[in-house]
């Protein structure tokens, strides 16, 4: 298992500050690299949506 993380405050907002690591965690995961957070993020990330 590989740890990412991501340094500073979880706000919800895809910015400039996390473009980059959502774009690095989307190709470790084997998804579409769009650089926008897709249902797919959250499953990936093991957190439930509704």
């Amino acid at each position: 298992m590989t740890i990412m993380s991501i340094a500073g405050a979880l706000t919800g907002v895809i910015d400039e500050d996390t473009r980059a690591p959502l774009s690095q965690m989307q190709k470790h995961n084997n998804l579409n690299v769009n650089y926008t957070g897709t249902k797919e993020v959250p499953n990936a990330l093991g957190i439930a949506t509704q």
